[in-house]
């Protein structure tokens, strides 16, 4: 059994901002401090040096280095990727092209 993860450790300089794709991850502070902001959720969050954040599959974040930080970013293991944005059957569906099963 393999139980390796894929892991990516992001080094911030302060007041950077770093845009994390969607996905299941755990985002962990292993210097500095962060702030995350997550698409469509009005509450940040704030991680300092050791603390972790455990994102959805859905949830996009975007991170801003409130000092010299270093991200790690962790994919969970048996995650589900994130579905398709609803959105995109819309433009094919103004054009006149086939409408989306759901409005079938």
């Amino acid at each position: 059994m393999n139980t390796e993860r894929l892991t990516v450790d992001v080094n911030m300089p302060r007041r950077a901002l770093q845009s994390i794709p969607q996905g299941a991850l755990r985002l962990v502070c292993r210097e500095g401090s962060v702030w995350l902001t997550l698409d469509h959720d009005q509450q940040d969050v704030i991680l300092g040096e050791g603390d972790h954040f455990i994102t959805r599959p859905q949830d996009r974040v975007i991170v801003y280095a409130l000092h010299t930080a270093v991200l790690r970013i962790e994919a969970l293991p048996g995650a589900a990727p994130a579905a398709p944005p609803r959105w995109r059957w819309l433009p094919r569906r103004l054009r006149g092209g086939a409408a989306s099963p759901a409005l079938a």
